[in-house]
């Protein structure tokens, strides 16, 4: 399902950038243009974001990968946050999104779009839910008004893309909930943006407000070419839950509303599946993006196991690795900190590298110009003991100069020394 029509801020963008996009992923200014408009690939730019650096995600562009930071009630400090951005930016995320859900959000998320020249994304639920708390009131007690008024105010601010849960439907979100003693999940809804819609639907009576003014905010997108991330409220929170009804109902809304926003000229990407057995990464990758029309697909991890708290940035990568192999655009990162506590800064540096090995190495396997010949390169550059090569070619330079520091003097690894099997070979 194709775009009907660029909105005019998307179309003035394009205009502008499009030759530097070009020449920095390797495709055609055509090519690109041709997929913007199919559908399966979107610009994340907000004009309204200052000195922001666009970014394209989707086929055939680079696989691209995001940060997570932001606050929480038991751990909120701003500056803190910051600093995670730095962390962030420096290990070579694309993007960031802004999760935020303690202090002052409004100032935070207007600081990051400051400090980031990259797109933020950001979860508008997030705020509203903040305020209903502020307020003394329950979580999920706002109004559809008061949500709308959040998203047309973070896109004003210069968001670039949000995730807005509007596929956790009433029929969705009763079958997540559904016990496993009577055929359901393990987990259930394992989502806070899910189990917070869940609650409004349940408390109100009434469908998913963002379903029911969908309209209104396709409108509100539109007029600062804000990409909405169709989120994964939902998502399978358990290897044994991944596949199940309520997951699947979910994608079949997403693949609705994708037709409804490329209808209105709004960019849209499919948020996927969270924690996901090996053997079913490739099923699940290929049935969401074939449900949802080809369009990017934003996938966290997934986790390939459940067993692997404190190390989840591994589990995610291998996952995010078979992911991109099979479709998967974007990738969300994990630290090791997933489900135990809230990330550091160097939780945020492990967690970048870790989905941007797993991005690169899908795209080797791929046959992907640039990453064959990065890999290529620095192949060569072992070959020559060429250690500057090898450092500035390698996807974690600082980690080469830190390991080599101690040794630098010298022209073999401190593994080998005169053991060198390179050296051993090439010297009479």
């Amino acid at each position: 399902m194709a775009l009907s029509h660029l909105n005019p801020a998307l179309t003035a963008l394009l205009e502008q950038h499009l030759d530097a996009l070009a020449q920095d992923e390797g495709l055609s200014p055509a090519g690109i243009t041709a997929a913007i408009q199919a559908g399966t690939m979107v610009l994340l730019a907000n004009p309204a974001h200052p000195n922001l650096r666009p970014m394209l995600v989707g086929q055939p562009a680079r696989i691209k990968v995001n940060a997570n930071i932001g606050t929480s009630p038991f751990m909120n400090d701003a500056g803190v946050e910051m600093c995670k951005l730095e962390a962030a930016m420096q290990a070579g995320t694309d993007t960031i999104m802004d999760l935020s859900t303690a202090g002052d959000l409004d100032a935070i998320r207007r600081e990051m779009l400051q400090r980031c020249g990259l797109p933020l994304g950001t979860v508008p639920l997030y705020a509203v839910a903040q305020k209903c708390i502020e307020a003394g009131k329950d979580p999920a007690g706002f109004s559809a008004a008061e949500f709308l008024d959040e998203i047309g105010q973070q896109a004003a601010q210069g968001v670039d893309f949000m995730t807005l849960h509007a596929g956790v439907t009433e029929r969705a979100a009763a079958l997540a909930a559904t016990p496993e003693a009577e055929g359901g999940r393990v987990l259930g809804i394992v989502s806070r943006g899910g189990a917070i819609l869940a609650r409004w639907m349940r408390d109100q009576g009434q469908e998913n407000p963002l379903l029911t003014h969908f309209d209104e905010v396709l409108a509100l997108c539109a007029a600062y070419n804000v990409t909405i991330s169709l989120g994964d409220g939902l998502r399978p929170g358990a290897g044994a839950d991944a596949g199940d009804a309520a997951q699947w109902a979910e994608v079949v809304a997403l693949a609705e509303c994708t037709v409804r926003a490329h209808a209105a000229g709004v960019q849209v990407i499919i948020e996927g599946p969270g924690h996901v057995p090996l053997h079913l990464v490739q099923s699940q990758i290929q049935g969401i993006k074939r449900l949802c029309h080809n369009a990017p697909l934003y996938v966290l991890g997934p986790l390939t196991t459940d067993s692997a708290a404190g190390h989840d940035h591994i589990a995610g990568a291998i996952g995010g690795a078979l992911a991109g192999l099979y479709g998967a655009d974007f990738l969300c990162y994990l630290t090791p900190a997933e489900h135990l506590t809230l990330p550091g800064p160097a939780d945020v540096r492990l967690g970048v590298m870790a989905s941007r090995i797993a991005a690169h190495s899908a795209e080797v396997a791929l046959g992907r110009p640039q990453a064959v010949a990065r890999d290529r390169d620095i192949s060569l550059a072992r070959k020559a003991l060429d250690w500057e090569a090898l450092g500035r070619l390698a996807l974690d330079p600082q980690a080469v100069a830190e390991r080599r520091q101690a040794h630098k003097h010298e022209r073999e690894c401190a593994m080998c020394g005169k053991f060198c099997a390179i050296k051993m070979l090439d010297e009479k």
